[in-house]
């Protein structure tokens, strides 16, 4: 199914496009004066849906939007809650993934560890 690309929709994707990381719905409610949360919600339910747009979950309270031009996964810094990108071949990662009977049809990683900001090196 496609959808429609109304008005709205369009200004929710250039924010997800622009950004180079993750969005709140917050975050992405306040770059877009004039509409309401609500909307916000059913459209990145929507994208979600379509599989234009990635929701993850990194460990906060709410979870994240993203656009993905690349497919990437994420590491998370448990001091200061950075969140790096990177990229691990889905093939290599499956031959590691060994559940019987099952298909594995995507695949999101998110490591928890420190990054190396000086902040953090004593």
């Amino acid at each position: 199914m496609s959808i429609r690309l109304t008005d709205k929709r369009k200004q929710i994707l250039e924010i997800l496009k622009k950004n180079r990381g993750s969005l709140s719905v917050a975050d992405i409610h306040s770059k877009i004066p004039g509409i309401d949360l609500v909307t916000v919600y059913r459209n990145l339910d929507l994208f979600v849906k379509e599989k234009m747009i990635k929701k993850i979950n990194l460990g906060t309270e709410e979870s994240q939007y993203e656009y993905q031009d690349k497919p990437h996964h994420h590491a998370v810094c448990s001091n200061c809650s950075k969140v790096l990108h990177f990229t691990a071949s889905d093939e290599k990662i499956k031959e590691l993934i060994d559940v019987e009977g099952f298909q594995v049809d995507e695949i999101e990683v998110t490591v928890r560890g420190t990054c190396h900001e000086k902040k953090h090196l004593g």
